[in-house]
């Protein structure tokens, strides 16, 4: 058994498919085939079901798997380290957040033009339990998240605070004032982000505290739509947003009468795992550029 087997098993178990796992592979099916046969001749157990030409994980599979991945997670950490040992600049770093606005992207640009050879991989996310899953699975380094519930190997730092408003476009009836209560939205469309997005998980429970359930007409993924469908006319939407962030919008956000919250950004990761020397520098570059900012 060598690591090439164990990596080409993994692929296979990941696409349960032999075909699509060849491709990715950029090997002969047949090659791969024999591969998945000498390996799990050497085990003395089958690791799939197999059907024709669909092939499934059995429980000898499912087992396997789980070490197989802490092998390869394991010796990708090991290059790494090795790497930044030999003071190497090279390395990615992974996480996953809600939002990719104008301001996330220039934080990100601005941190790669200091370390040019780090490569990113950013997943985009709206539920908060999503991105804790990751953290846990060792799929990402580090969550932007609103919400976290207690757990026993994850740390947080707070990076903001933001208050939550009522976008309106600026033809809107609401707009000539400065604040609004939950009576008066109860007639209005809404535009939402999606049903499992914890942002508006929260929003939803606002509403129904205050007797109502939001009409929501449109459900984005990304506060940046919303904004651009609210200053559309289709409808009103619930924004957290930061002093500095107002001044830019071309919508007009009204205070909400009632709301004793803020809405809070913060870092997440998980202790007990190894760091990149890039995902190390990241997670400094975050912290100054957000104590500078508040």
């Amino acid at each position: 058994m060598d690591l090439l087997q164990i990596k080409y098993f993994q692929t296979v178990a990941s696409m349960q498919h032999m075909t699509r796992a060849a491709d990715v592979l950029q090997i002969a099916q047949p090659a791969l085939s024999a591969m998945i046969a000498k390996l799990e001749a050497d085990l003395g157990v089958p690791l799939f079901n197999r059907t024709g030409r669909n092939i499934v994980l059995n429980e000898y599979g499912k087992t396997f798997l789980k070490r197989a991945n802490r092998i390869l997670k394991e010796v990708d950490e090991g290059r790494q380290e090795i790497s930044d040992l030999s003071g190497s600049e090279m390395g990615a770093v992974s996480f996953a957040t809600t939002s990719l606005n104008k301001e996330f992207g220039n934080l990100i640009g601005n941190f790669a033009r200091l370390h040019p050879k780090v490569n990113f991989h950013i997943t985009q996310l709206g539920d908060d339990r999503e991105k804790l899953n990751l953290l846990d699975k060792d799929e990402i380094d580090f969550a932007f998240m609103n919400t976290i519930d207690e757990h026993s190997n994850i740390s947080t730092m707070k990076l903001a605070e933001e208050d939550i408003y009522l976008a309106v476009p600026p033809s809107h009836p609401l707009a000539k004032y400065r604040t609004v209560s939950f009576q008066n939205l109860k007639d209005e469309a809404f535009i939402g982000l999606k049903a499992n997005y914890s942002q508006q998980e929260f929003c939803d429970e606002l509403c129904k505290k205050n007797g109502f359930v939001p009409n929501i007409i449109c459900e984005c993924s990304e506060f940046t739509a919303v904004i651009n469908l609210v200053e559309a006319g289709l409808g009103v939407s619930f924004l957290p947003c930061s002093e500095d962030e107002k001044k830019e919008l071309s919508v007009v956000l009204l205070k909400i009468d009632g709301i004793d919250f803020k809405n809070i950004l913060r870092l997440a990761w998980k202790e007990q795992r190894y760091f990149s020397k890039a995902a190390r520098n990241f997670r400094e570059y975050i912290t100054l550029y957000f104590n500078a900012t508040v």
